[in-house]
């Protein structure tokens, strides 16, 4: 077989076989974004600013708490508060 009737064959294959598989077609919906790329990249964005709004939030829960006033009683406290009333209160009965 002659060299230039293979090459022939081998170029009219390649392009059956590109023209089956449409590869440009292919291309592009693998790298050039689409409907679903556009909407992950909004969602990112909402995502970010979100978690931004949250740390501000989170700085400023901080600040305030450093700012406030400890309580008056501690859960402690508060048990040994309850059990002197009830003792209390058995002693007046």
């Amino acid at each position: 077989m002659p060299i230039w009737l293979a090459k022939i064959v081998a170029t009219r294959i390649i392009k059956a076989v590109k023209h089956k598989i449409d590869l440009k077609r292919i291309d592009k919906y693998v790298n050039k974004p689409n409907e679903l790329d556009r909407q992950m990249k909004s969602l990112q964005k909402t995502v970010h600013r979100n978690a931004k709004y949250i740390e501000e939030l989170e700085k400023d829960v901080a600040i305030l708490k450093k700012d406030s006033h400890p309580p008056l009683f501690t859960k402690r406290d508060k048990t040994n508060i309850n059990k002197r009333l009830k003792k209390l209160e058995n002693k007046e009965k």
